[in-house]
C-alpha cells in the first residue's frame, strides 16, 4: 500500500471536478429548457399569447445580465398580459363602433339645403372612446382625498376635517385649493 497521493485528488472525499465547467453547462441547458417548457405551458400553445420566438428570446436571457427565471417569467407574464388586454378590447371596441353604426338613426334634413352639423362617426367613436376612458378614470374626489392625505406641513387633524368636508359633498377642487393654502401657513 503506497501512501501516494492520486495526481488528480484535489478535493477531501473525492476526485476534483475536472468536468465541472460542463456539468454547470449542462445543468445552465436543463435550466433553458425547463423554462422554455414552462413559458410554453403558460403562455404560449394553446393560450397563444406568445409565439415561440418570443418565448426563445425570453429564455436566452438567462444567467445574462443579472437576469434569473423570475425576472424573465414576470417579463413574459407582463407582455402576454398586454396582448391579452389588446385581444379583450380591440373587437369590444369595434364591437361597440358597429352597434353604434347599426342604431344610429340619420339626421333630419335641413329645410334650406344646408348640410352637416350632426353628429359624424368620428364623433361617434370619440364618444364612446370618452366613456370608456371615463369609465376608467378614478373619480377626482378620490384623487384629491389622497393628494390632500399626502400633503405634508398639515396635521392630520387638518387632514381629517379636508376628507370629512368632502365626504359631506363640498367641491373637492375648492377643498383642495383651501388644503394647500392652510398648508403654506406652516
Amino acid at each position: 500500500m503506497s501512501n501516494r497521493i492520486p495526481a488528480n485528488y484535489m478535493t477531501p472525499g473525492g476526485y476534483s471536478n475536472s468536468n465541472s465547467n460542463s456539468n454547470n453547462e449542462g445543468n445552465n441547458t436543463n435550466n433553458k429548457t425547463k423554462l422554455y417548457k414552462e413559458l410554453n405551458n403558460l403562455y404560449g400553445g394553446n393560450n397563444g399569447f406568445l409565439n415561440n420566438g418570443e418565448i426563445k428570446d425570453f429564455v436566452k436571457k438567462l444567467n445574462k445580465s443579472g437576469t434569473n427565471s423570475f425576472s424573465i417569467k414576470q417579463n413574459a407574464y407582463k407582455k402576454s398580459f398586454t396582448k391579452y388586454t389588446n385581444h379583450l378590447y380591440g373587437p369590444f371596441a369595434q364591437n361597440m363602433m358597429g352597434e353604434l353604426k347599426r342604431r344610429m338613426k340619420s339626421s333630419p334634413r335641413c329645410p334650406s339645403g344646408v348640410t352637416g352639423g350632426g353628429l359624424s362617426m368620428k364623433g361617434a367613436a370619440r364618444m364612446v372612446a370618452g366613456g370608456l376612458m371615463a369609465a376608467s378614470k378614478v373619480p377626482l374626489n378620490v384623487t384629491v382625498k389622497k393628494q390632500i392625505s399626502k400633503m405634508q406641513h398639515l396635521t392630520n387633524n387638518n387632514k381629517k376635517e379636508f376628507i370629512i368636508r368632502i365626504n359631506k359633498g363640498e367641491d373637492p377642487k375648492k377643498v383642495r385649493t383651501a388644503a394647500t393654502e392652510r398648508s403654506k401657513l406652516r
